[in-house]
């Protein structure tokens, strides 16, 4: 057996030595291990993304109609070059400014005309050619022709396909005949009334009639 020289460090044995190194790499691995689970604390679910919402497309900006957008009939004077339209290509149909009134709301009144045919022609649309009738059951109410002062003539060509509307017109609510254009006029009833409009031009007349209620 040696003995220690004094002063001298002691020498350690081989199996001290291992067993210290496997200590000081235990700790390096818990302190590796508490890093981790401070990094990613289990337990704690996963963050989930936040949708991201789809824009909706909004519109630019809202169409306006403008008159020049509504086709107008074109008057002319020279209609040598068209022929004139033949009846049954003709299409006249009614039209009203809302499906009902209230009390003291007066009806506006208009009708349309189409071109059927493959091929433009000409027409007479003016107020002498245009006549406007309210009904209700078998009673006549009002025609517009009772008292109608100013009438023109207006030749115009229709183009095939086209729909031409007529400018409007109040009816007053009353009724008419020819013997009542200088006195006053009954009104007609109201009170959720049912009547139906029907338009005509020249030989043209509509082939069905407009409901509208009266309060």
């Amino acid at each position: 057996m040696t003995t220690p020289v004094p002063g001298q460090p002691r020498r350690v044995s081989p199996r001290v030595y291992r067993r210290r190194r496997l200590v000081v790499f235990l700790g390096l691995i818990a302190v590796i291990v508490a890093v981790v689970l401070i990094i990613v604390r289990p337990g704690q679910a996963e963050p989930v993304p936040t949708p991201t919402a789809t824009p909706i497309a909004m519109p630019t900006s809202t169409p306006v109609v403008t008159a020049s957008a509504t086709p107008t009939p074109t008057p002319t004077v020279d209609v040598s070059s068209y022929k004139e339209c033949a009846v049954k290509n003709l299409v006249v149909e009614p039209i009203t400014d809302s499906p009902d009134y209230p009390a003291g709301t007066l009806p506006n009144l208009s009708l349309s005309i189409q071109n059927t045919g493959k091929t433009a022609c000409f027409y007479n649309v003016g107020t002498n050619a245009q006549q406007f009738t309210i009904t209700s059951g078998a009673e006549t109410y009002w025609v517009s022709t009772d008292c109608q002062t100013e009438k023109s003539e207006t030749l115009a060509i229709l183009e095939p396909g086209v729909v031409y509307p007529s400018a409007a017109i109040q009816w007053s609510r009353e009724r008419s005949a020819p013997d009542t254009c200088n006195s006053e006029r009954v009104p007609v009833p109201a009170d959720g009334a049912s009547y139906y409009l029907t338009t005509k031009v020249g030989e043209v007349s509509s082939k069905t009639s407009k409901q509208f209620l009266l309060y």
